[in-house]
């Protein structure tokens, strides 16, 4: 019997599209994951005077699926890396690495758009399950008063396959609270937002070739990329429903703090330079409180010459 429980997942970067690794994963603690292999199986149309369904033939093969995680410090750099598609610049801050990440404008190879990992999951039964060419083109950060802070990764990967178990190693510290959370809007403390889902997304398609192979040959951006934000805040006074109605432009910095390193602390910055909310919605719903649904999107701003820049200080030396 499989519990999840006994089972893991680990992820490891790969330096070539098309080449699975298998020699320095990192293991990840996450609370589910719902990657499935996809056949895509294709019907045969031909007509032979027989009423019943015709036979299938194999379609394309893929792997699609989230994995939802409580972030920790260490942990999430990988993610970030995978996501805005580049290495980030690592600098050491006397007892502590401080690792920025920014969105990249270019492509990782002419045949994949971000960086390939190979993730591995094992369900606690018989042999572990292999992901080739993984590409994690989503992240979503969820902040939430009162919850610990979660992440949800979108993967669409290439190739699925069976492989032996390995035996799980991780390391120590506990993820993000929502009590290490704090924002500034236009650089002013801002306590009303009660809600806040920083999404990241890359429109990734995946494109078949004639490559005697039921596996896509390549993995491309078919779309902009998207950075948005969305929760709620508390509506008590005017000050943002007037930002949504003048159509501004704001500087969302969202900070969180956690355990101590030497000098420093395990940080984690999301500054979006520009953010113009989309949607701002604020109904009496009944005879409580108010709140204010909002929904917004960041863009490039030219100043910052980024959309996002995200900072994680940690005591990790390299990505």
């Amino acid at each position: 019997m499989g519990y999840g429980i006994g089972g893991y997942l680990r992820m490891e970067k790969q330096s070539a599209f098309g080449t699975p690794v298998s020699s320095s994963p990192f293991y990840i603690p996450f609370v589910s994951e719902s990657l499935v292999e996809n056949k895509n199986y294709l019907q045969i149309e031909n007509l032979k005077n027989l009423y019943d369904t015709p036979d299938d033939l194999e379609g394309i093969n893929n792997v699609t699926g989230d994995i939802v995680f409580e972030p920790h410090p260490i942990y999430l750099g990988h993610f970030l890396r995978g996501c805005l598609g580049a290495n980030p610049t690592s600098t050491l801050a006397t007892s502590a690495y401080v690792h920025e990440f920014l969105p990249t404008q270019t492509e990782f190879a002419e045949n994949c758009t971000l960086p390939p990992y190979t993730i591995q999951i094992f369900k606690n039964v018989g042999s572990a399950y292999q992901i080739a060419d993984a590409q994690i083109h989503t992240l979503a950060i969820e902040l939430t008063a009162g919850e610990i802070i979660k992440c949800t990764a979108s993967v669409h990967g290439r190739a699925y396959s069976k492989v032996a178990k390995a035996t799980p190693s991780y390391i120590t510290g506990d993820p993000y609270a929502w009590n290490t959370a704090s924002l500034a809007v236009d650089g002013v403390a801002n306590s009303a937002f009660e809600s806040a889902t920083i999404t990241i997304e890359n429109p990734i398609e995946g494109i078949a070739a004639l490559n005697a192979s039921t596996n896509e040959a390549r993995l491309l951006r078919s779309d902009f990329r998207k950075i948005t934000v969305a929760g709620d805040q508390s509506f008590e006074n005017q000050a943002q429903e007037a930002e949504f109605r003048d159509g501004a432009q704001q500087r969302f910095l969202f900070t969180m703090k956690g355990a101590a390193i030497g000098a420093s602390f395990q940080t984690l910055t999301i500054d979006l330079p520009k953010v113009r909310y989309q949607t701002f919605e604020y109904p009496i719903e009944g005879p409580g409180r108010i709140t204010a649904a909002y929904d917004g999107k960041a863009v490039y701003d030219t100043t910052s010459s980024y959309a996002a820049r995200v900072t994680l200080t940690n005591t990790l030396a390299t990505y």
